[in-house]
């Protein structure tokens, strides 16, 4: 009988080692599922073409989330202003949003024949936020407004001053890409 008391001991330490191996394998392995509709809703912040859209060029496309201009032209030898080639409209009724106009990126870094070029929001005759104040060199640049609160329903201007040299000639030019950033 003392053998069998032995074989039964052992066989209970292996049993029990077993389990305690089994639930430590185990013990926290389990799947989640997750199940989503995914539609598609109006952006509430929107470029809209200003009264200077034509003359600039101008080109909206992405749902009103991309504008382009071909031909914002300024004179050499002066200041040109190109008013209201674009609005910036909030569609929203009820809510304001928080937006950043930033510069991207741009080729005037080098140009010899370029004064600056400055980018303003206005609502109306007020102003919003900083003047990003691009010059060849980056001496006194400003590359942000700043972050603006544009109310519900406001529709804000995008005022373009354009100041060549009287060096400039037809060949001159610089890309300018901005990217507007809808906060909240």
């Amino acid at each position: 009988m003392k053998i069998e008391h032995k074989r039964i001991l052992k066989l209970a330490t292996i049993l029990l080692s077993s389990l305690f191996i089994a639930s430590v394998s185990a013990s926290v392995y389990y799947t989640m599922f997750m199940n989503a509709t995914v539609g598609v809703a109006a952006n509430k912040v929107q470029f809209w073409a200003g009264s200077d859209f034509a003359t600039a060029g101008g080109s909206i496309s992405d749902a009103r989330q991309k504008v382009t201009f071909s031909s914002m032209d300024g004179l050499n030898g002066s200041v040109t202003t190109i008013t209201d080639p674009v609005r910036i409209n909030n569609t929203d009724s009820s809510n304001g949003y928080t937006i950043e106009l930033k510069l991207d990126s741009w080729t005037g870094d080098t140009e010899t024949d370029l004064y600056y070029v400055n980018v303003t929001m206005y609502d109306g005759s007020t102003k919003k936020g900083d003047t990003i104040y691009l010059v060849p060199g980056g001496s006194g640049q400003v590359s942000t407004t700043g972050q603006q609160t544009i109310a519900a329903g406001a529709n804000w201007r995008v005022q373009w001053d354009i100041y060549w040299k009287g060096s400039a000639t037809a060949s001159d030019s610089v890309t300018v890409n901005l990217k507007l950033e809808v906060t909240s």
